[in-house]
């Protein structure tokens, strides 16, 4: 759906319906339910005249016709000699199979009109081969392409991709766009040398892995030396990233190249290549296509997918200006930043007109799959700490979080104690991130696993014992840290806010509609009751996203298209229910915390001081 009033766009009333539609289904149950099964009945109706279409034209191409007129063919030639009959009855049988005895007549006596017809409607043509074939096939599962309507089940060597636009962010470093930090670089390479007290020497040793790693890189370098800035009271430098958003709409590469062709010579009006796109991404404006990379890519052509990559590199480089160093690391901050967006409650359609939220969670899932390929081939196409760096964040988070935690950490010690602390507030989406994307499906105990693999042979489903299900609430403890330090820096929004329209700053970011808005006759302004109503506006994003990450670890493993969109609803619904609270401690049931509440002030109040 869009609200995009382009006037590019002379008849919006189909857009403006759906976005009404949409209007409707936020808040109401019922017109939710309705809607929904209006919209599925309208889909299978259109499948089934295509279906239909498609049939008659098949038909059409058949070389011998319907075969409508055998009982006259046969009627006509009941005068001929018994041998002649036979011979063309065996020939035409030979052809045709089974249409013998509708062709060889069954008396040399003259037959009424009345018995010529009971003959023809008893002598029902025998369906060609070709037909029972087509009858016999499954109905296209998951996404499917916006212009020939076929997927993965019969095209299964066609790249398949996801239209989306792609923008540039930039944001100084002293105001939450430190690199370094957000990856956890800073937080790595400030971990203590020897293990400490207390804490789990697994955590310790693959720490100690991507910190030797990073060691020395230009990388580290480059992010020690902005931390160091940035502690001396310094903003530091603006770094770009790339956030994408998308509509939901698939379509493959090769067709998108066809159209592209056909848009550009066409005799009256010719279009460019992402206006003609625009019009089979339900005009919602898009810049890029994102190959989709799942368990039924291997029919596909290695040069196909390379192909695919390589363009949207090279639309990522001219939407930065400069081709970015690691493709790994350039799809997590997408990711990232993306779940941060909705987490904030910004609306996804300020940049491009369209695109809901299961749309984008269903990108995100996609960008998850791309990102496990990159990760896979990093350790031989770029440099070997790129791998481990992204493999072991979480486990130097879990260290970090662990170590000033204890009651004898102090923060005031040295500099290497304070860029502990922020490394690890500030790394903490990224870590949980991590920790879902390479640990969702291994056992985080180590027991009934062969080296700590997946507990499933097939690899179908989460295991119990994951990473993030036994460590959870260390990952919301720094998720709340992060909480704290964002709202010391006095940021509101994810920085990813849209120019349009603004003027000075970000402080009029569009929200969702189904976002409840906490300022509105505040019950408890008056007299609140405990501490934690105070900060409940600046705890919200990232209680929301812990919320968003608990769903997709449940969730998420590298599955086919028909469960990676009932994943995506599954997330936008738990989405949803998390900006329909309507307090903070309303938004804590929904997300499932039993934390206290004072513990929870706790770590905020950490996370502020970090």
């Amino acid at each position: 759906t869009s609200d995009n009033t382009s006037s590019s766009i002379k008849n919006p009333n189909g857009i403006l319906a759906e976005t009404l539609l949409d209007a409707l289904k936020e808040g109401n149950e019922s017109a939710s339910d309705k809607i929904c099964a209006i919209r599925k009945k309208t889909r299978d109706r259109k499948r089934e005249i295509a279906e239909e279409r498609r049939n008659k034209a098949l038909k059409g191409m058949s070389a011998f016709g319907p075969m409508t007129g055998s009982s006259a063919a046969s009627s006509a030639s009941a005068g001929a000699s018994s041998s002649t009959d036979n011979r063309s009855a065996s020939m035409f049988a030979s052809v045709f199979g089974g249409l013998s005895s509708s062709l060889m007549p069954s008396s040399a006596q003259p037959r009424t009109r009345a018995s010529s017809a009971k003959s023809a409607e008893a002598a029902q043509p025998a369906k060609p081969a070709w037909m029972a074939e087509m009858e016999a096939l499954d109905d296209e599962k998951g996404v499917t392409c916006a212009v020939c309507q076929e997927g993965r089940t019969f095209q299964p060597s066609e790249l398949l991709g996801l239209y989306a636009y792609m923008k540039k962010v930039t944001i100084a470093a002293g105001q939450g766009g430190a690199t370094g930090d957000i990856d956890g670089t800073v937080m790595l390479l400030s971990l203590p040398m020897s293990l400490p007290r207390s804490s789990v020497e697994a955590w310790f040793r693959k720490a100690r892995v991507a910190a030797n790693a990073l060691e020395g890189s230009a990388h580290a370098i480059t992010a020690m030396s902005a931390a160091n800035s940035t502690s001396s009271g310094s903003s530091g430098r603006s770094n770009h990233f790339i956030t994408t958003v998308s509509a939901g709409n698939a379509i493959h590469c090769s067709c998108h190249s066809k159209a592209k062709a056909a848009d550009r010579n066409h005799p009256k009006a010719p279009k460019s290549e992402w206006e003609g796109a625009s019009l089979r991404n339900s005009r919602v404006t898009c810049n890029v296509i994102l190959p989709l990379v799942s368990t039924k890519t291997s029919s596909v052509p290695l040069m196909s997918v390379e192909n695919a990559l390589a363009d949207v590199n090279n639309v990522m480089a001219n939407t930065l200006g400069v081709r970015p160093k690691s493709t790994l690391w350039g799809c997590l901050h997408d990711i990232r930043f993306l779940l941060l967006r909705m987490a904030y409650g910004e609306a996804l359609n300020a940049d491009c007109g369209g695109g809901s939220s299961s749309s984008n969670f269903l990108l995100a899932l996609y960008q998850l799959y791309t990102a496990d390929m990159f990760a896979a081939n990093a350790e031989h196409d770029e440099s070997p700490e790129v791998s481990k760096h992204a493999r072991n964040l979480s486990y130097g988070f879990l260290l970090g979080e662990d170590i000033v935690d204890l009651p004898t950490f102090d923060r005031n010690l040295n500099s290497r104690s304070k860029r502990l602390e922020r490394g690890v507030a500030e790394s903490a989406p990224m870590a949980a991130l991590c920790s879902i994307l390479f640990y969702n499906v291994e056992d985080e105990t180590g027991s009934g696993t062969k080296n700590g693999k997946c507990l499933s042979p097939t690899g179908k489903a989460p295991s119990p014992t994951r990473q993030w299900e036994v460590n959870k609430d260390i990952f919301l403890a720094g998720l709340i840290r992060c909480a704290g330090h964002r709202h010391s820096l006095g940021l509101t929004d994810s920085g990813c806010a849209t120019s349009k329209g603004l003027s000075a700053g970000r402080k009029n970011v569009e929200k969702t509609r189904s976002f409840a808005d906490w300022r509105k006759d505040d019950i408890r302004s008056q007299h609140k009751t405990a501490m934690i109503d105070d900060y409940g506006q600046a705890l919200r994003p990232m209680i929301t996203l812990y919320a968003v990450f608990d769903q997709l670890s449940r969730e998420f493993v590298v599955n086919d298209d028909e469960s990676t969109e009932a994943t995506s609803e599954r997330l936008a619904a738990r989405l949803e229910s998390c900006y329909k609270a309507g307090d903070i401690e309303e938004l804590l049931q929904v997300a499932e915390i039993a934390m206290s509440r004072d513990l929870i002030c706790k770590y905020f109040e950490k996370g502020c001081t970090s």
